[in-house]
């Protein structure tokens, strides 16, 4: 690899000219395009490139390959204090003394450049303070002034070329690379600017801080100053901006003619705690890599970085937003050998974690990554470092896939331990939080160097480091924050342990780490979490619940649910390896949850015969309800109802349970039942037995299992087996079970049953094995009358035609029960030789409203004034029902008597019912055939119903049609125009005395 800078090749069309680029005149005349030469004259000739072609440019490159710097050490050996930037409370930031170079250096690079260096040395270490200040000013005020977020972009910008600039001169001392003096010049003139400008924002800075941490005072004052003053932010922010502009092209110098592969900076500690807390309330803006490229820059622009690191795919589109790529000479390139295209890797590098996929982009360090360093989804997945492969090595491996109890004990005094070699960090709020934003870049490098300062890696519950490095599966970090001395049991604010993290993770390798540095693998957790061993047994974690096991893990201890970790890791894709390794190591396989349930109960639930098989053989009771016996789950899994019963499950202890296994149609289950000795007729619940079952769920095996092992058939359940086929339709069942022994006559009344089921098939097949028609049930109901009732016009005609008697009294008369069905009436009236003999059919058919079953009554030679219980006779119910078609019927072709009482008088009855205007034609029906309103019965006449209902014009009708006998007297004794006048009703009075008939003496 060539160690020299690039030339600059002849005919370059925008070759640069760093006077111009500096603003300087130009020193000496310049030179024809063929004779200049590089800024920095190489040590060796190297050749100039040629173009393709004579009018293409030639264009500035940097060198194919940089020699690369020299690698970091490892995270055991702590880099020396050059590596970082201190805290700006010391007065210089810390360098390497010069004194490290080759001999003659300095003397060949000229005292000018070595002052130039130190003063940029020394300029940005005075911008790093005033970004630290700017950071603690951000933590501790509500309310920051306006402005002060750009303010803070502005400056961590002008830092950031501070520190290029200062790598670049230190880069080019360490190659002996001399800068003409006119340009050394021209950058201590520029230095001393952003100096004085530094001092100014510093001074603001520190005067904010001040009247912070003065309290109610010092906000009051600055209240104050913000009405009657300016904090001259504008003119800072200005001149900043203006300081940015100035350097940008110092930097790119450097850049170009040393190539950025051998040109990296180290940010101080302000910069990445000012960073970080505009990261955090989102408020850095998205910028350069180096943070000076224009836009106009944009086009020609590849990718750089001071520190750089290759970025895991999720985070490539968020790196790409905050980050856009370094500037380049203009021109083409080939992208396969310059450092800052799109596509290079050179200058890139990462500490490997045992679950990354790639390091993420560092968020906090001023650095950028490519985007297009290779496809999502294909990100490499880096070893394990040497280190953390050795500390690892005894248990990660083939110790946790066997079967073989091994228990640890950890010696946590025996692992690597380190102690920072300076406390310089150790005390700052800010240095804490940029531990914690290096591990969450996993930015290995700066861990190791925060931890060497003095930054402990116990930050505390709020950001805590330990399970921040866990979260991010970074192992790395992890490893080094235990070296340095971290609390391996510390809890967050969640009070979840590093332990438990790395369980919910399911991180092998940290939990591994963890308990080697003596982290306790069965703490008593906070309320509602879980420890380790429960976590990792839930998830179904072997070698992580086995390595827990080995370190002390409670294998019986209770989980946050209240469940048993045996019980918490069963389920239908629990590997069997699992639960033999908790076995192995203790776990009682007999304990119970608060719900009762033991492990054996759930296994069962889950269908997992191998692991119920296990459990029996490491001492399951069988028998040990948890919480009901282990055969009632075990009906609906067959093969785990054959490894219980064949080791020692007791069936006498489940009574019902073949009534079980027949009401989940498990055949196999009843096979297995039946060969193991449960009796076919147990009942369950006392209620229900095998054989009804089947019949109920229509499982012909199961009957015909059950009936070939000794099944009564005659013994009852909620009914009868036969009742059983009969009420669910199951009449095919019927033949074997009269072959078995079913009676078919015991109880009575399967018949009506049939009818009343609507089951005409069982009807038919019943009548055909000769069983009466008559037949009562308990209720006395008989076939034809149920029949007759539910108008199952067939069954009556198939009854009647088997011998059925119409005679006979069921749940009521047949011919009664008829009435409410003139076609079934018909019938029954067809076979029965005396209908007159069932009293007060006529008034049940007029109840019925069935005028068609009045006529065949009427014409089988019933009487129409045959009253039903001597009292209701057809006429009075038919007013009273207000049914004019029937009352017509009645007194035109039927011939009732219109002044025959029933209830009372038909015109009484007429009067009290059909007094309103739409029913006032049955009064003038029965008054037009002779109805006598002046009749008494019981003590009352129509007259006297028409005063009673007060209505003038119906009283008028009813004495005009008949007249009035004022002689006839109430059950009282007194005559209607007593009535009327008692009434003070004149108009009455009036009326019955104008159709009086005779006219009572005293009288007026």
């Amino acid at each position: 690899m060539s160690h020299d800078a690039p030339l600059i090749p002849p005919q370059e069309s925008i070759a640069l000219d760093f006077n111009e680029a500096l603003g300087l005149p130009p020193s000496n005349p310049p030179l024809p395009r063929r004779d200049r030469v590089s800024l920095f004259p190489p040590r060796a000739a190297v050749p100039r490139p040629r173009s393709s072609s004579a009018a293409a440019p030639f264009v500035l490159r940097p060198p194919l390959e940089a020699p690369d710097r020299p690698s970091s050490s490892s995270a055991d050996t702590v880099p020396s204090s050059s590596t970082v930037r201190p805290s700006s409370a010391s007065t210089n930031r810390s360098r390497p003394p010069l004194g490290h170079r080759r001999d003659g250096s300095m003397a060949t690079c000229g005292k000018a450049q070595a002052q130039c260096f130190e003063l940029c040395h020394n300029i940005a270490a005075a911008g790093d303070a005033v970004a630290e200040r700017m950071a603690e000013y951000s933590t501790v005020v509500k309310h920051p002034p306006f402005g002060f977020d750009g303010l803070a972009n502005e400056l961590l910008d002008v830092c950031q070329i501070l520190f290029y600039i200062e790598a670049g001169l230190d880069e080019a001392v360490d190659n002996v690379h001399p800068l003409p003096l006119e340009m050394i010049t021209v950058l201590e003139r520029r230095f001393r600017a952003a100096q004085a400008d530094f001092k100014v924002l510093d001074h603001t800075v520190s005067k904010w801080l001040d009247n912070e941490r003065r309290g109610a005072v010092g906000r009051m004052r600055r209240g104050l100053v913000k009405v009657f003053g300016k904090d001259g932010i504008d003119k800072m922010l200005v001149s900043l901006q203006r300081h940015r502009a100035e350097l940008k092209m110092s930097a790119l110098m450097f850049q170009w003619n040393l190539g950025s592969t051998r040109i990296e900076s180290d940010p101080g500690i302000g910069y990445i705690s000012l960073n970080s807390t505009l990261e955090d309330s989102n408020l850095r803006r998205k910028h350069e890599s180096l943070a000076f490229v224009t836009a106009d820059d944009r086009a020609s622009l590849s990718s750089g970085s001071i520190y750089r690191s290759k970025p895991s795919s999720r985070q490539r589109k968020t790196d790409s937003m905050l980050h856009e790529p370094m500037p380049q000479p203009p021109g083409t390139r080939d992208s396969r050998n310059v450092p800052f295209s799109p596509d290079s890797t050179s200058g890139e590098s990462a500490l490997a974690s045992e679950f990354g996929q790639g390091t993420p982009a560092t968020r906090y360090t001023a650095s950028s990554s490519s985007s297009h360093d290779r496809p999502d989804g294909l990100d490499e997945v880096p070893e394990l470092s040497p280190e953390l492969a050795a500390l690892v090595a005894d248990i990660i491996g083939p110790a946790l896939d066997t079967l073989t109890v091994d228990k640890r004990e950890a010696d946590a005094s025996a692992m690597p331990r380190r102690r920072p070699r300076s406390n310089t960090e150790g005390d700052k709020v800010s240095s804490k939080h940029a531990l914690v934003n290096a591990i969450r870049t996993k930015d290995h490098r700066l861990v190791s160097q925060l931890l060497d300062r003095g930054v402990s890696p116990n930050t505390g519950p709020d950001a805590h480091a330990v399970n921040e490095t866990i979260q991010i599966q970074d192992v790395e970090s992890l490893r080094l924050l235990l070296l340095y001395g971290a609390d391996p049991d510390a809890l967050d604010r969640e009070g979840l342990s590093p332990l438990g993290a790395a369980a919910r993770c399911s991180q092998l390798c940290a939990a591994a780490l963890l308990l080697k540095y003596g982290a306790d693998a069965d703490t008593e957790p906070p309320l509602e979490m879980e420890r380790p061993l429960a976590v990792a047994a839930t998830i179904n974690n072997v070698r992580l619940a086995r390595l827990l096991l080995m370190y002390g893990g409670d294998p019986n201890q209770p989980t946050a649910d209240g469940d048993t970790v045996l019980i918490s890791c069963i389920g239908k894709k629990t590997p069997k390896r699992l639960v033999e390794t908790l076995l192995a190591y203790g776990a009682n396989p007999n304990d119970k949850n608060h719900d009762g349930k033991t492990a054996l109960f759930d296994a069962i639930q889950s269908a997992r015969v191998d692991i119920v098989t296990l459990l029996l053989e490491k001492g399951a009771d069988p028998n040990l309800p948890g919480p009901k016996h282990m055969l009632w789950p075990a009906t609906y899994q067959p093969p785990c109802l054959e490894v219980l019963l064949a080791h020692g499950a007791d069936h006498k202890k489940c009574p019902g349970i073949m009534e079980l296994a027949t009401s989940i149609n498990r055949v196999e289950s009843v096979q297995m039942l039946l060969n193991a000795g449960v009796d076919p007729n147990a009942k369950k619940d006392g209620v229900y037995t095998p054989l009804c079952t089947s019949i109920r769920d229509n499982r012909g095996d199961i009957f015909q299992l059950l009936l070939a092992n000794g099944a009564d058939p005659n013994l009852r359940a909620s009914e009868y087996p036969a009742f059983k086929c009969v009420t669910h339709h199951r009449e095919h069942f019927l033949p074997a079970l009269v072959a078995a022994g079913a009676r078919l006559n015991t109880p009575k009344g399967i018949l009506e049953t049939a009818v009343s089921s609507n089951n005409g098939q069982a009807l038919s097949w019943l009548l055909d094995q000769g069983l009466d028609p008559d037949e009562k049930n308990g209720k006395g109901y008989t076939a034809l009358t149920s029949a007759v009732r539910d108008d199952r016009e067939g069954f009556v005609e198939l009854l009647l035609a088997r011998g059925a008697n119409p005679n006979v009294r069921g749940q009521d008369w047949p011919v009664c029960i008829a009435v409410r069905h003139p076609a079934i009436l018909k019938r029954i009236l067809e076979t029965l030789p005396e209908p007159r003999a069932f009293k007060g059919v006529v008034e049940m058919a007029v109840v019925a409203n069935q005028l068609d079953s009045i006529k065949l009554l009427l014409a089988a030679g019933v009487s129409v004034e045959d009253r039903n219980g001597g009292v209701f006779s057809p006429l009075t119910t038919a007013l009273r029902e207000r049914r004019r078609e029937i009352v017509s019927y009645l007194i035109n072709e039927g011939g009732a008597d219109v002044n025959a009482p029933g209830e009372h008088l038909p015109i009484v009855k007429a009067l009290r019912r059909c007094q309103d205007e739409e029913h006032a034609d049955m009064i003038d029906m029965l008054l037009d055939k002779g109805a006598d309103p002046n009749k008494v019965y019981r003590g009352w006449n129509g007259i006297m119903q028409a005063l009673e209902n007060g209505d003038a014009a119906m009283l008028a009708r009813v004495c005009s049609k008949s007249g009035v006998d004022v002689d006839v007297k109430d059950e009282l004794g007194h005559n209607v125009t007593e009535i009327a006048v008692s009434r003070r009703w004149e108009e009455a009075v009036n009326i019955l005395l104008a159709n009086a008939i005779k006219t009572s003496e005293g009288v007026n």
